[in-house]
């Protein structure tokens, strides 16, 4: 499986992990960056395309306790991403990136577990994620949203719920969150998870973030910062990935929900009280 890896000569192995909302073509990042010579791309623990086998264990689940336990999030990481689980799953790569939507409340846990791994925090637009994110019919073989809530959902669909970020019970988001609408209820899983990336960004030198716009916009830019992130910027490296940026993995053909625009009030109002102030923060720094 890993035999088109060159066999590394170098004992230090670079820990990398990138995190976001999801639906920011983390599968796409992941399998160009496994393109690259003696690096091992996975996304969330499989290789794209490739393994269908996790080849780091999964934390799908367990995800969703490291939100509100931090010293819980050093005993997953600990345990699940540890060292000696890394260089397994590295073979004879000199570098290992896991990307994955669960990264998110596992960042800082990560740094103190691993204090010299690379992080990677990526961002995207509030409107167009929750647009991505909202699932209103048909299976979504890659859930990272709160879907309708009058959507049956198939087994693997509530697997995945399982593990995803809600308010905690005590919280007064808790007493709203039965008559929020699936809009309103990814407004603030978009809000929760980017205040958490950005004050990560702030506070860890370790950490680099990119807009997701730019994959699109600036791909010379996003792929530079990208590869600068762990430590892998040169010519080659950002040429292959370059070639690659016109393939796309999991794409939404279209959307299921109209432009906010056409949100309900409730759901306008809760854009423009809660996520509209941390995006301008957010885009303001870094695009």
């Amino acid at each position: 499986m890993l035999a088109h890896k060159p066999i590394s000569t170098d004992s230090v192995l670079k820990l990398g992990f990138c995190a976001s909302t999801g639906r920011t073509a983390t599968m796409r990042l992941a399998k160009t960056l496994n393109s690259l010579p003696s690096v091992i791309g996975l996304h969330e623990g499989h290789i794209p395309g490739i393994q269908p086998t996790p080849i780091l264990p999964m934390i799908n689940l367990e995800n969703r306790k490291a939100w509100f336990d931090s010293e819980y999030a050093i005993e997953l990481v600990s345990e699940l991403r540890n060292a000696t689980l890394m260089k397994r799953a590295a073979a004879s790569a000199k570098c290992i990136i896991d990307v994955g939507y669960y990264n998110a409340p596992l960042l800082k846990a990560i740094s103190h577990v691993h204090p010299h791994a690379a992080m990677l925090v990526i961002f995207r637009r509030c409107e167009n994620f929750v647009r991505s994110a909202t699932i209103t019919t048909g299976e979504d073989l890659q859930p990272a949203g709160w879907p309708d809530k009058s959507k049956s959902l198939t087994q693997r669909e509530l697997f995945i719920s399982l593990g995803r970020l809600s308010p905690e019970k005590e919280c007064s988001d808790a007493k709203l969150w039965p008559e929020w609408s699936a809009i309103q209820r990814n407004i603030w899983l978009w809000y929760r998870v980017n205040s958490c990336l950005l004050r990560v960004f702030e506070n860890y030198p370790n950490c680099h973030a990119i807009p997701f716009e730019y994959l699109e916009d600036r791909p010379d830019m996003f792929w530079t910062v990208t590869l600068k992130a762990f430590g892998l910027l040169n010519a080659e490296n950002h040429e292959e990935c370059m070639r690659l940026t016109q393939e796309k993995i999991n794409s939404r053909k279209g959307y299921q929900i109209e432009k906010l625009e056409k949100w309900s009030f409730d759901e306008q109002m809760q854009y423009r009280n809660l996520a509209a102030p941390l995006e301008r923060d957010i885009y303001e720094k870094f695009y």
